[in-house]
């Protein structure tokens, strides 16, 4: 049975691993949750902590009885994560005052921190055998911990992560009333470790304790294809300027400026999960469906009501883990330009109003959130939810 360290790691758990110190209880069933562990007319069962030594068999049962307590722990000689980063950069001024760089980047991540992950999984040899008996249920009993309802690593430091990037970048600085910087970047982002929260999306990242190997994939953050482009543009006309420098219509014209920001980028991955676990082994996360073939539509074939092939993927057989992998499926990408458009009007030097029209998502294009990734459930393959759309303001500020 592995032991509780006090450890200072690098990801917060402030009520972690208190098996000990507090009162607390979980009934579990004897057979992977086919029937109720208590019955509500027979009253909650008494269940005390608060006895017996604490130390490794504090909370456990006897073989065979219901499980009542969990056990959280850290590592023993918990390692510290590590990255190592690299690149090579290429420049060169352009006519027209214009820079263009090229480079590579890369950054390789080792011993991570990752999600809390049960260790109470049946064993591949174990499911074995449970597959040729005749009652075909995975138990209590059958776990490498049965005296307890569950066995939970804290934030454990094996996580792997690896980035690679191609970024171009293409920039003018501000002159003659006109600047633009444009990246492209072409990425691959590929790991095993924590996804919970990412900007794009929430992606489960074990199946398998005993297959570390199939958790690795593409990130929740795996962006392959992203180009962006800003610019601003003062018109060279009216005070100062080049053109209509004085009277009526240099008034009314000039002073504007036009202000670009553009974001277009391919889509995220998700995984596909089943809606029922039918492994049978108290599994370390959710079951991921079987691949058929892939998955991913033309985009003349994608609507949202089947943004993919939703008849690619089927049910594992029992006591059987998925063989589709993270992130086979992909989401709609990003199309977003935001304009501006502002003229200044001065009543004395530095001093005087600024017009400001601003358009976010300015050509209202619709970018599509991710589609239902259940197995058989609800909304699968559907989108139903979508990124905002155009959004103007218009504004007056003083300047002085």
């Amino acid at each position: 049975m592995p032991r509780r360290t006090p450890s200072c790691f690098d990801r917060g758990a402030p009520n972690s691993a208190s098996l000990g110190f507090e009162n607390s209880a979980s009934i579990n069933t004897e057979d992977n949750g086919l029937t109720s562990p208590f019955l509500l007319r027979d009253g909650v069962p008494n269940i005390s902590l608060s006895g017996g030594a604490r130390n490794d068999s504090f909370g456990a049962v006897r073989v065979g009885q219901p499980a009542t307590t969990a056990v959280t722990y850290f590592e023993l000689n918990r390692r510290t994560g590590y990255s190592e980063q690299f690149n090579l950069n290429i420049q060169q001024e352009l006519p027209g005052q214009i820079m263009f760089e090229a480079g590579y980047i890369g950054n390789l991540s080792r011993k991570l921190a990752s999600n809390n992950v049960s260790i109470s999984q049946i064993t591949p040899q174990k499911l074995a055998e449970i597959a040729a008996r005749t009652d075909k249920v995975g138990r209590q009993a059958d776990r490498p911990y049965p005296q307890f309802s569950n066995v939970t690593l804290v934030a454990p430091a094996f996580g792997i992560s690896n980035y690679h990037a191609l970024v171009v970048r293409v920039e003018k600085r501000f002159s003659a009333g006109f600047n633009f910087l444009s990246t492209y970047t072409w990425s691959k982002f590929l790991n095993d470790t924590d996804e919970g929260g990412t900007a794009l999306g929430n992606e489960p990242n074990y199946a398998n304790y005993y297959d570390r190997d199939s958790d690795y994939g593409p990130s929740g953050n795996d962006v392959r294809h992203r180009f962006t482009f800003s610019s601003v543009y003062e018109l060279p006309i009216g005070s100062g300027k080049r053109y209509l420098t004085k009277g009526a219509l240099g008034m009314i014209l000039g002073n504007w400026s036009i202000g670009v920001l553009a974001l277009m980028q391919t889509g995220p991955p998700t995984t596909v999960t089943t809606q029922t676990n039918t492994t049978n082994a108290f599994s370390a996360g959710a079951q991921r469906a079987d691949l058929l073939r892939d998955p991913n539509l033309k985009s003349s074939e994608r609507t949202l009501t089947r943004w993919f092939d939703t008849l690619a993927f089927a049910q594992p057989a029992t006591f059987t883990f998925g063989t589709s992998g993270r992130g086979v499926v992909r989401g709609d990408g990003v199309v977003n330009f935001d304009i501006s458009v502002l003229k200044n009007f001065f009543f004395a030097e530095q001093k005087g109003f600024q017009f400001r029209l601003e358009m976010f998502n300015a050509f209202n294009h619709p970018d599509f959130g991710l589609p239902g990734a259940t197995f058989n459930g609800p909304g699968f393959g559907v989108v139903s939810n979508a990124r905002g759309g155009r959004n103007i303001q218009v504004g007056l500020r003083l300047i002085f």
